[in-house]
């Protein structure tokens, strides 16, 4: 894969909102625009892989939406909930931003290099904290989770059982201070997961589209500010 650049930490491209998470990479490698991570609010919209139709149909809906306001839409290319966020936003000329377990010569899942490639075509990106040629292992999944909630101000789970590997995303979502949503547990299937974070009180749970505008609002109103770290 051709056109893979770098930034560091210190360099004005890096994503402003990753900056203040604990444990940020030093070095971040991407494919296309970076910068729109900073120029516009990031939210995550993930779920699990083995969703149902309804979950699929609310990705779609959900990231669809998202682009209308101009929030671009991140997660990790997986499939089930994550490619059908994409397309909902790719359709409605929004932007993604996907983060790979992996270098970016080697985009996991394969069977959406294509959509890896309309992401990039339609001024999104691919990022990654692994340098190219490095092959994919599964302890590296937890470490991209988060960096999915890292670059963003919010995290929206669609649908996730318990054990389900987005928790990890919404777990991170918590350390971290985002902005946390879910559906409603009963408008779904494969739903522990939902479930489970409703009982958290920082959790807002979503049942109508006026939560989903309620949570938008919140997030494109407030102000990011960049960490300072002061010289002694």
């Amino acid at each position: 894969m051709k056109d893979i650049h770098y930034c560091l930490k210190d360099d004005v491209k890096y994503p402003t909102v990753l900056k203040n998470i604990k444990g940020a990479p030093d070095i971040i490698y991407y494919k296309g625009n970076i910068e729109i991570a900073t120029e516009y609010k990031n939210i995550a919209v993930i779920g699990s892989r083995k969703c149902s139709a309804r979950g699929m149909q609310l990705a779609y809906d959900t990231a669809k939406y998202l682009a209308g306001r101009r929030i671009n839409v991140v997660n990790g290319l997986a499939l089930g909930c994550d490619s059908a966020a994409i397309r909902g936003a790719l359709d409605n000329n929004g932007k993604c931003i996907v983060w790979l377990p992996c270098g970016l010569d080697n985009i996991q899942p394969k069977s959406n290099r294509k959509l890896a490639d309309e992401i990039v075509d339609k001024g999104g990106c691919l990022v990654s904290e692994y340098p190219e040629g490095t092959e994919l292992r599964k302890y590296n999944y937890v470490e991209r989770d988060r960096l999915q909630s890292g670059i963003s101000q919010g995290v929206i789970v669609i649908e996730a059982d318990r054990n389900s590997g987005t928790m990890h995303t919404a777990d991170f979502a918590i350390r971290q201070y985002k902005h946390l949503a879910c559906y409603y547990y009963k408008m779904l299937e494969n739903s522990t997961g939902n479930k489970y974070l409703e009982e958290n009180k920082e959790t807002i749970v979503l049942k109508q589209l006026s939560n989903l505008e309620e949570f938008t609002d919140d997030i494109l109103h407030e102000v990011q500010y960049e960490q300072m770290t002061l010289q002694l």
